[in-house]
């Protein structure tokens, strides 16, 4: 391959690997809130009480989960914060129920 090749071949990589990484990224970010909607009306059926702290802890992990995996560096991040937000919504979530 002659180096203009190189050169175009790099440039499609790299614009392939910035498009993954925000389709992760927005894919993080719905797949948390979504966890979150669904936990939420768990435990607004089951303890109607409990609900209005969740639904604090909702948007308060909604807007932190956000910015941490808008600011990802690599799809590997995101995987590993959106397993984070949904780890700590599960073990929330649990602790409302009980």
């Amino acid at each position: 391959m002659e180096k203009e090749e190189m050169d175009e071949l790099g440039e499609r990589i790299k614009a392939l690997e910035e498009n993954q990484l925000k389709m992760a990224k927005e894919f993080g970010k719905q797949g948390v809130a979504f966890f979150l909607t669904l936990a939420g009306m768990k435990v607004a059926a089951l303890r109607e009480d409990k609900y209005k702290f969740f639904g604090k802890y909702m948007k308060f992990k909604t807007e932190e989960a956000n910015r941490y995996i808008g600011g990802a560096q690599d799809v590997e991040e995101v995987i590993s914060l959106t397993g984070k937000f949904t780890d700590d919504c599960i073990i929330y979530s649990e602790s409302l129920l009980k």
